[in-house]
């Protein structure tokens, strides 16, 4: 309280007798004097159906909702203790801030991991990875409602979601290769079990993206809709038929028999993953990637 009372009466100092300050520059002064830089990155929590649909939104403004660390470690703990602070919740839908779901992992913390020892980088990864793979151990369907561009590790995490729902003009795509790395977060196992092989390999050795609308013939996504406005109530819409209609029990003891064969050999499957990528980080083919990504330029590789 005495902090608040601080800062206001700080504020108001700025006020000089015989200046009278527009309102509109006053109420941009108390925002910025109690906003922080984790305002703008995290995740967003609301609930839909009476509590029985639960929505989690990925935030990173102005950056394409790219998964930072902080974001990645707040949707951990979000997710494994949703079953305690919602105990009603039958549904989990997650979305992405803005006009986009997920553009992969932020830039600054993947060039961090071509100065890392590989070694520790294999440790980093897999933890990465873990912050997402609460999503496969929650009892309750999950839904992504990918509300614009799903790249590369933002792909892969609609990718642990039971179901997918996209719009039309939305770009999808496992673009690891492209970026001088292997697939990670998972993509090297969802993608092969849930798509047909020649469409995986596809995907996955030409690192393309590709629209909602082709998505959906691929089988990669449930549905696709005409506008990105449209994708969260369609997911909405899918999650009230699931909490409406359905017994709870059954539904989640489904769940369970679905994700076994997943969680059986995921986590030795992610440990490769962090080992491949950490082999990737040290080779001069993803420094040249990394620094075409920079500059904005296609990477030419020896």
């Amino acid at each position: 309280k005495q902090w608040y009372q601080r800062r206001v009466r700080g504020i108001l100092n700025l006020m000089k007798p015989r200046i009278l300050l527009p309102v509109r520059h006053c109420c941009g002064l108390l925002r910025r004097a109690f906003s922080t830089a984790t305002d703008k990155v995290g995740v967003d929590l609301s609930c839909k159906h009476n509590d029985k649909t639960v929505v989690l939104t990925l935030r990173n403004e102005g950056k394409m909702n790219c998964m930072t660390e902080f974001m990645a470690s707040s949707f951990k703990g979000i997710v494994q203790k949703l079953p305690e602070t919602h105990p009603k919740a039958r549904c989990l839908v997650v979305t992405g801030h803005g006009n986009s779901f997920a553009a992969g992992a932020d830039l600054a913390w993947l060039d961090e991991r071509s100065k890392t020892d590989p070694v520790k980088n294999v440790q980093i990864m897999r933890e990465y990875y873990g912050f997402f793979t609460p999503l496969l151990e929650i009892p309750i369907p999950t839904i992504a409602a990918i509300n614009g561009p799903a790249i590369g590790a933002g792909f892969c995490v609609s990718m642990f979601c039971d179901l997918r729902i996209t719009a039309d003009d939305a770009k999808l795509g496992a673009n690891f290769v492209k970026v001088g790395i292997s697939p990670g977060m998972g993509g090297s196992f969802t993608l092969p079990q849930k798509l047909q092989n020649q469409i995986c390999n596809d995907v996955v050795f030409t690192g393309r993206t590709f629209s909602g609308q082709e998505a959906e013939k691929m089988g990669v996504v449930l549905k696709s809709v005409p506008s990105r406005a449209m994708v969260l109530d369609e997911s909405l819409g899918l999650a009230e038929q699931i909490v409406s209609t359905t017994s709870p029990n059954a539904v989640q003891e489904t769940v369970k028999l679905l994700r076994a064969p997943y969680l059986q050999i995921m986590d030795a499957q992610l440990q490769l993953e962090a080992e491949a990528q950490a082999r990737c980080f040290a080779s001069n083919d993803f420094k040249i990637a990394l620094a075409s990504v920079k500059n904005k330029t296609l990477p030419v590789f020896d």
